[in-house]
């Protein structure tokens, strides 16, 4: 899995790639505010008003210093998209391992981990929220595109690791079904949550449901 500072731009189109990758602390420094300041404006205005002369007035530098890394603003919002898929999908797999350990299994860590991946998303869910309605090359991203597998992928080892807790007769294709229905319901509930439906009713809920279905 890659750093939360970079991401693999070799798979993107040439339009979305950064420039060049900081190599000094100082240009990090400089690139890391851009990148945060196209997510405080993607979060405040949405994509279609985003430009790069506000970015980069956002950041506090040179509309010179972001061209330097950055060729339009596709290539800061992919970067920041990318940055923001691999920190949610560490967190996943962070709190997998730790809910793998609790006691009271499976009970226990099916709780911690539905509340731990639904922590993971609120925390970026406004941004998310509008990458997903407006911005046109989002499953360009190869972190986003990869996503689904990189979850699979997640789940599959800790289904390994809780193989004497919880028996599948067809433990690849029950894996499968299992991390998609429950990502597309949290994804669902954190981003749509119909007012009257509160957080905690519905997180609630779904550990029930997957309990179920263990």
């Amino acid at each position: 899995m890659t750093d939360a500072s970079t991401h693999n731009t070799r798979a993107l189109p040439p339009a979305l790639c950064p420039k060049k990758q900081p190599r000094q602390t100082r240009a990090q420094v400089t690139f890391d505010a851009i990148v945060e300041a196209s997510g405080q404006l993607l979060a405040r205005s949405g994509y279609d008003a985003l430009t790069t002369n506000h970015i980069a007035e956002v950041a506090g530098v040179s509309i010179g210093s972001l061209y330097e890394y950055f060729p339009n603003k596709q290539s800061i919002v992919a970067t920041l998209i990318a940055r923001i898929t691999t920190q949610i999908t560490r967190e996943v797999s962070t709190s997998l391992r730790t809910a793998l350990a609790l006691p009271d299994q499976p009970r226990s860590g099916i709780d911690y981990w539905m509340r731990a991946m639904i922590q993971a998303l609120e925390k970026q869910q406004t941004i998310l929220r509008v990458a997903l309605q407006e911005v046109p090359f989002l499953w360009d991203i190869p972190e986003v595109r990869n996503l689904s597998a990189t979850l699979q992928h997640i789940a599959s080892e800790g289904g390994h690791k809780s193989q004497n807790m919880v028996r599948f007769d067809d433990p690849e294709a029950s894996t499968f079904l299992l991390m998609t229905m429950t990502w597309a319901a949290i994804l669902q509930s954190v981003l749509y949550r119909p007012a009257h439906l509160s957080r905690e009713r519905l997180t609630h809920t779904l550990v029930e449901m997957v309990l179920k279905l263990l």
